[in-house]
């Protein structure tokens, strides 16, 4: 796991721990981006799951990373941020403009 100094300062200051960045490698869901990155986050089925099996981790379910990818290795990809997603931010098709 290679984090940025970015995601190792936002890793802290959000409480998420290392063993939800393993799960989000592992479990997540990757969502292709421009600028070779990608957003990885738990499916929606998942979360009850992952919640009930982690429930000293608070809003593990809610986690999310943004890492640039490594095509011949996902784990070796450098973590760029993380956060936890309230707002569905990584809907596609999120049309609310009126």
């Amino acid at each position: 796991m290679n984090k940025t100094k970015h995601a190792i300062i936002r890793t802290q200051q959000r409480g998420i721990s290392n063993k939800a960045i393993n799960l989000l490698f592992k479990e997540g869901k990757i969502i292709n981006q421009k600028g070779g990155t990608a957003l990885v986050l738990f499916p929606k089925w998942k979360k009850p799951t992952i919640e009930k099996n982690n429930l000293k981790d608070k809003n593990i379910k809610n986690a999310y990373m943004v890492i640039k990818v490594n095509k011949k290795k996902l784990i070796n990809s450098h973590i760029i941020t993380a956060g936890h997603d309230f707002k569905n931010v990584h809907k596609k098709n999120r049309k609310k403009f009126h």
